[in-house]
């Protein structure tokens, strides 16, 4: 009788993680980072999804993630804007940054297009400072626990594209789980070390001395 329970009971909670892998979503656009920095310059931000298998069509510029079933199936994960991962990670930065006195503004910008083609347009804006995320890689995989894999690359210039500071993050952080809701539990742990991810890309001492 006990094996039949406990086989009733793990059967009920695969069905219950497949229930719940479907149609998650993470929120990114409204994170603030803190920037160790303060200033009034005039700072064109913008992100540059380069993730191959956006670039190849494989997945929209909304996917962020995967969030598996009870038999370890996959469902991706979107943004909860509904817009791109990359527009989120702009607005993050452009009102972290005017938080701190800076004049941010948001480029758009497309995967399709090269980088070349993306800083002229933030010519356009006539700032001072050209800050440019390039995403390489950036997604969750959520199981029982939740992993986040990224390789982010921050890159700082002048109106004449001198580079004045760069940083770079890459990595696979174990973020821990949940047994009983793991899609609850990624949903909240993710968007705190976003905030983390992006601390500590504009707070190296390079990015820093650049915004002054």
């Amino acid at each position: 009788m006990k094996l039949l329970l406990r086989f009733f009971y793990i059967i009920f909670l695969i069905a219950t993680i497949s229930a719940c892998a479907f149609g998650n979503r993470h929120t990114y656009h409204d994170t603030v980072a803190e920037v160790d920095a303060t200033g009034t310059i005039a700072i064109a931000v913008t992100s540059h999804d380069q993730r191959d298998y956006v670039i190849s069509g494989n997945k929209k510029p909304i996917f962020v993630g995967l969030q598996r079933g009870g038999y370890g199936n996959p469902f991706d994960v979107l943004t909860d804007s509904g817009d791109p991962l990359a527009q989120d990670m702009t607005i993050s930065v452009v009102i972290s940054l005017s938080k701190k006195g800076f004049q941010a503004i948001p480029v758009s910008s497309s995967h399709l297009e090269d980088q070349q083609s993306l800083i002229s347009r933030m010519k356009g804006t006539k700032a001072e400072r050209f800050l440019i995320f390039t995403i390489y890689e950036w997604k969750s995989d959520t199981y029982q626990n939740t992993a986040l894999i990224y390789d982010v690359n921050a890159t700082i210039m002048n109106a004449n594209e001198v580079i004045l500071g760069q940083s770079k993050i890459k990595g696979r952080d174990n973020l821990g789980g949940s047994f009983m809701n793991p899609p609850a539990y990624a949903k909240k742990a993710i968007p705190n070390v976003f905030r983390e991810k992006i601390e500590i890309l504009l707070n190296k001492e390079e990015i820093l001395n650049a915004l002054q």
